[in-house]
């Protein structure tokens, strides 16, 4: 291999140092511990979820971002993203997360009773690992929760 080799091997190493070469590792790094979702006859609501979040490698990184995707009975009603600094331990205990998300629509149709509706949120958190290296875990939730009012989902224009 030679010096060269082996130089260029220690460059890559240093490079990649901290940052877990397996994607696995990041898919269970976040984790949907609670959701609830509420809206109102005016079409107002709230999008309150709560993440467990570790750093799967032994480097100590910056939870910097949240992003979403919101599923009603499998209608998209909203995508956001949320800007965070939550510092995590590498290695250590998962730090929680709570996240609220504003919901605004028009009117919505509803019911005076609640009606279990199949909800379903996806995104990933961002995790910055010393000044540039950035990866994305992903997390995932479905749960049937009692919503008594819904906003119409927008049409799709093709």
């Amino acid at each position: 291999m030679g010096v060269r080799g082996a130089l260029l091997a220690l460059l890559l190493l240093a490079g990649c140092r901290g940052v877990s070469l397996s994607p696995v590792a990041f898919d269970e790094a976040a984790h949907v511990e609670a959701l609830a979702l509420s809206f109102q006859p005016d079409g107002s609501g709230l999008l309150t979820f709560r993440l467990a979040v570790h750093s799967p490698t032994a480097e100590s990184p910056l939870l910097t971002a949240v992003d979403f995707e919101l599923l009603v009975e499998g209608q998209r009603l909203a995508t956001g993203l949320q800007g965070v600094e939550v510092p995590l331990e590498g290695g250590g205990p998962a730090r929680t997360v709570e996240v609220r998300f504003p919901l605004v629509s028009e009117e919505a149709p509803g019911s005076p009773s609640p009606v279990a509706r199949q909800v379903q949120l996806r995104g990933g958190v961002s995790l910055r690992y010393g000044g540039r290296t950035v990866r994305r875990a992903p997390f995932r939730a479905e749960r049937l929760l009692p919503l008594p009012w819904v906003p119409l989902a927008a049409p799709s224009r093709e």
